[in-house]
């Protein structure tokens, strides 16, 4: 009897077995065309606006493929000037940005770690107030400080910091977070450097994705922020393409097309950056 108890364990064991594994296939053939569905319908969804704006800009009434509609937009003379004060409000922005942000969270994830986690918070607070809201503080506090200065279209660099300040702050926050800044700033220091060499020759380059994704997100928001120029009265490239809009619709969807592959572009070349630098580093 006790031979056959034993004869029979390791037949029934392995009999179970293939039960179990039977089901596996299964689960994951099931799960592998839920996530290609997702996928799918993701692409569809962002892919099919982008794809009709093309068609929509790139060709005439009679469905050919024409270059015309941009290029008599561009040709309107508040296109150019709307274009470089633009691209030069998105530098001064970007640029200020990683200036106040980058030595900031380094302070204060290396320092105060209390106060990290509220400025973590009250950076949201520019999503919660509105536009107009924020435009009608600033401009009394312009006018109250710098009144001449409301005039002049910097006036909207620091807006476009504010308003880009929640995305920019956690992509360099989730950086910094990922260095150990106390050993980094203990072994600099015992080396005989300050803490202006340290932040600037150790601390910012292994920063460098985390910045170029934050100046990403704040180019995006400078190219695309239209309520606040509008309501100040500067006329930029968003203020533009809504004026022309109205006469010029396929030459605006034209432009909405290629700024959208110039930001696609960006991205790409930061993931591929981030990518060559983990390689690098295993």
């Amino acid at each position: 009897m006790a031979k056959q108890l034993m004869l029979k364990n390791p037949v029934s064991s392995a009999v179970a077995k293939p039960d179990r594994n039977i089901s596996r296939p299964g689960i994951r053939g099931g799960t592998k065309r839920t996530a290609n569905t997702v996928l799918v319908i993701s692409l569809l969804f962002f892919l099919a606006p982008w794809v009709s704006a093309a068609l929509f800009g790139f060709t005439v009434p009679d469905n050919t493929f024409s270059l015309n509609p941009l290029l008599s937009t561009l040709d309107n003379p508040k296109a150019l000037p709307a274009i470089i004060d633009t691209l030069l409000l998105t530098a001064g922005s970007t640029l200020l940005m990683l200036v106040l942000l980058v030595p900031t969270v380094v302070f204060l994830n290396l320092k105060a770690p209390g106060l990290a986690k509220i400025a973590e918070v009250l950076s949201v607070l520019p999503l919660v107030v509105p536009a107009v809201a924020l435009v009608s503080g600033v401009s009394e506090f312009y006018r109250a400080v710098a009144p001449s200065f409301i005039n002049s279209m910097w006036s909207l660099v620091p807006l476009y910091v504010i308003l880009s300040m929640p995305l920019c702050y956690r992509a360099i926050d989730a950086g910094v977070k990922a260095l150990d800044l106390k050993t980094l700033f203990s072994a600099s220091t015992s080396l005989g450097a300050h803490t202006f060499r340290t932040l600037w020759d150790i601390v910012i380059p292994n920063l460098r994705v985390a910045m170029l994704s934050a100046a990403l997100l704040c180019v995006t928001m400078c190219l695309g922020e239209y309520a606040m120029a509008a309501l100040l009265l500067h006329y930029t490239f968003p203020v533009f393409m809504v004026e022309v809009s109205g006469a010029e619709p396929r030459g605006i969807a034209a432009l909405s097309f290629i700024t959208t592959v110039i930001t696609w572009l960006l991205l790409v070349a930061i993931s591929a950056l981030s990518r060559d630098r983990k390689s690098a580093t295993n």
